[in-house]
Formats: structure tokens, C-alpha cells, sequence
């Protein structure tokens, strides 16, 4: 419904004044001025009742896929369709709350001249956001009613957890003996097999085909040692119960795409990222990483020349996901990461069957900084009830007692400072 302005309501104030000021007076040009102003604004809200906005809006992304923390840049553009020229502010409605007033956009919306305006995003947060609809606000051009309608349409964006690059890429050491050797005899043959690919960052440069870089003119390298890739697995803890700083609030900054309610953790977020690091890291390097859960289900799967797929998956990852996939079971010599918080210690004896005899294995163990639930069974505890939480410290000394190598650390350290620390990349 249009609405009067400050302005509309000072007018139709002083409109009123100024008609029993006439009155009392018996002056009828008061009277008339008054009555033609209270007119003036009533006859301004009826035609902006009966204005409509019919417009294309568009929206672009800077970056096109978000990152956690960061902030981006919506680029929206508005066209109308039909009507006549008419003032307007814009604001675009996104999940992690509305723009303020203050902060609308004024425009001129003319019929098929397009008005581009840019709003920024920061601190975003992870997941897979609805942006939109457009709230359109019209303003008359005196200025004293307005009305605010909505656009339709809305756009998906996506926002990854942040995957610091740390120049580390190398050949890994993730294979076992048996896989390394078929690896290394399709290195050794097939100088003249025509399966090849371009060039991508990360491949080893005595995967290249200079035979094929010759016809083509480009740098070429072999496409079916894919085959033999080698393989990391990471293993991250999902449970909300083990986070002990996880909340479950509502609202449109806490639901996800579908609306519902999700439990939301700082440590967990930054977990999140560590393992975003490592899995684009491992790329690099030529290395495939399978990620599970302590109890064995597949969360996803990152391939060299897909991690675009690998954070869209962790884009989409909450806490208390329940996976019907399986991981496949690990492979001799398959090094194991694990990052995890609290655990019960039903899933510490499941993250122990997450390793293959002679796999070295590395435990990242998160310390929320602040907590608000209440994490039972610390180091000394006695408890050995199988639901009952454990402490950080004593998921760290549990772990250390069944030969894992254990790195602690708080999300107050840097992602790239613990991956290094901490020696994860070497297994």
C-alpha cells in the first residue's frame, strides 16, 4: 500500500492547519490552500496505487562462487518494461540480512533503458544462498508518498569454504607400493599413445607427451595416468554434539537453501576450511581425496580437474548430515587426516577402522575458542558410556595412545599456519 512520506505528512499537517485556520478566520483562501494541499497528497498516494512495476532484473557475482569471510559484489540490473519514467531506491533482499534504507540505491527507472547498480556483501557466510527478490521502493516526484513493491525473481549463490593456497603442490606420497608401480608402468610405456589432454597446473612435467606437445603446440600430457592417481583420505568430524561452540539459531542468516534451521559453529567452519585446503592441495599434487565421517560415510570426493565439484560439497556440507553413501574401505599405505573436536568414543573406534595397516595417520584436534554446550568426559574421565562426549584434550590423548600422530590447534591460528605446523600435507 503507498504510504505518505515525512515530507507528505508534514504537507497534509500543515494542509490541515492551515483549513481550520481558515475556518476560525473565515477566510476561504485558507480554507482553499489547506484543502488543496490534504488534495494534493491524497490524489499522489491513489496514483501510486494503481502504479505497478514491471521490470527484468538481472544479477551478476564478483567472484562468481563466494568465499567464506570474504565479501562480494552483486551487480544488479534493472529494465522496465512498460510505464513512464519514475523515480525509485533498490534493495536486494540476501539471507544474511537486509539492506538498511540508508543503504538503497536511488535510481530513474525508464522503460527500456537498463540502470545498473552495485551492492556489496561482506563477512559472507558458507552455503548456498537465495538472493532476492528485489524490493523496488517508488517515490513520487514531489516527493511525499511512496509505495514498495516487490520484483520477482531470485539467483543462487554459492558460498565455498576458503581454500588457502599454499604453494605446497607436489608429488604425493599418498600411494601404496602396488598402485605406485601400475602408476609408474603407465608412466614408462606408451610413448606414442595418443590419449593425451593439455597441460594443468599441477601435473608433473615428466607426465608430458612431447611428442603430442609437437603436433599440437601446446604442452601435452597424458590423459589415462588418471587411472592411477594416487589417494589421500580425510575424515571430518560432523556431529554438532562434538563442537561444543555450536548453536542452533533461527532466522534467515542460520536456515539454509530450504529454510530449515541449521546448528552453525565457528570451529567447525574453520575445520571445514582446513580440509578445503588440504583437498585442493592434494590436487595440486596429482592426488585424489576421498573425505568421510569417523563412522565411514562419504561426504565427497575431490579429483584434480574437479574442484570446482569439491567446493560446491563443502559449500553445501552441515553439521548432523546424514550421508546413505559409503566410503570405500581404506587402501595399504593409504595416508589418513582426520580433523575432529569432541568425539563420543563409539566414534573413536570407528575412526580407528578408518586406517589401513602400515597408513600413516594424522589427527588435527580442534579446541573450540568459546563454548556453549557442556562437553563431558575430559581427560580423566572414567566414563565409558559410548554416547557420552569427550573433551578435545581427551579425543587427543586417545588418539595418541592408538599410535596417531596428533596436532593441536584453535581456529584462532591461521589455516595455513596449522597446515604447515602441523606437517598435514606430508601424511
Amino acid at each position: 500500500m503507498p504510504t505518505p512520506t515525512r515530507r507528505g505528512a508534514v504537507v497534509v499537517g500543515a494542509g490541515l492547519l492551515l483549513a481550520v485556520a481558515g475556518a476560525l478566520l473565515e477566510s476561504p483562501p485558507l480554507v482553499f490552500a489547506g484543502v488543496a494541499l490534504v488534495a494534493l497528497v491524497v490524489a499522489v498516494v491513489l496514483s501510486l496505487l494503481v502504479r505497478g512495476v514491471d521490470v527484468v532484473v538481472g544479477r551478476r557475482f564478483t567472484p562468481s562462487r563466494g568465499v567464506a569471510g570474504w565479501s562480494a559484489v552483486e551487480t544488479l540490473t534493472v529494465t522496465p518494461r512498460s510505464g513512464r519514467p519514475q523515480q525509485a531506491a533498490l534493495r536486494d533482499e540476501v539471507p544474511w540480512g537486509r539492506a538498511r534504507r540508508s543503504a538503497a540505491v536511488p535510481v530513474t527507472l525508464e522503460p527500456g533503458r537498463t540502470s545498473t547498480v552495485t551492492f556489496r556483501h561482506p563477512e559472507l557466510s558458507r552455503g548456498r544462498h537465495r538472493v532476492g527478490p528485489l524490493h523496488v521502493e517508488l517515490v513520487e516526484s514531489f516527493g511525499v508518498a511512496r509505495r514498495r513493491v516487490v520484483a520477482p525473481g531470485t539467483a543462487e549463490f554459492v558460498v565455498v569454504p576458503e581454500a588457502v593456497d599454499l604453494g605446497l603442490a607436489r608429488e604425493s606420497r599418498s600411494l601404496g607400493d602396488g598402485a605406485r608401480r601400475q602408476r609408474e608402468h603407465s608412466l614408462s610405456g606408451g610413448e606414442d599413445d595418443p590419449i593425451t589432454r593439455e597441460y594443468r597446473r599441477g601435473d608433473p612435467l615428466r607426465r608430458v607427451h612431447w611428442k603430442a606437445t609437437a603436433r599440437h603446440g601446446d604442452l601435452m600430457v597424458r590423459q589415462e595416468e588418471q587411472h592411477g592417481l594416487p589417494s589421500a583420505r580425510l575424515v571430518l568430524a560432523l556431529g554438532s554434539a562434538g563442537w561444543s561452540d555450536s548453536v542452533s539459531a533461527s532466522g534467515a542468516a542460520s536456515a539454509d537453501a530450504t529454510g530449515a534451521d541449521v546448528a552453525r559453529s565457528d570451529a567447525f567452519e574453520w575445520a571445514l576450511s582446513v580440509v578445503a585446503t588440504l583437498g585442493v592441495e592434494w590436487g595440486h599434487a596429482g592426488s585424489v581425496a576421498v573425505l568421510g565421517t569417523p563412522g565411514g560415510s562419504l561426504v565427497a570426493r575431490h579429483d584434480p580437474d574437479a574442484t570446482g565439484a569439491w567446493l560446491d560439497a563443502l559449500a553445501d556440507l552441515q553439521l548432523d548430515d546424514a550421508s546413505d553413501s559409503l566410503a570405500p574401505p581404506p587402501a595399504a599405505r593409504e595416508p589418513v587426516t582426520a580433523v575432529v573436536s569432541g568425539l563420543t568414543r563409539a566414534e573413536l573406534d570407528q575412526l580407528g577402522r578408518s586406517r589401513a595397516a602400515g597408513s600413516t595417520a594424522v589427527a588435527l584436534v580442534v579446541s573450540p575458542t568459546l563454548s556453549f554446550t557442556a562437553v563431558g568426559g575430559g581427560a580423566g574421565s572414567s566414563s565409558t558410556e559410548p554416547t557420552a562426549v569427550l573433551s578435545p584434550e581427551a579425543v587427543a590423548a586417545s588418539l595418541r595412545e592408538a599410535g596417531w600422530r596428533v596436532v593441536e590447534a584453535t581456529p584462532t591460528e591461521r589455516v595455513g599456519d596449522a597446515v604447515r605446523r602441523g606437517g598435514l600435507l606430508r601424511g
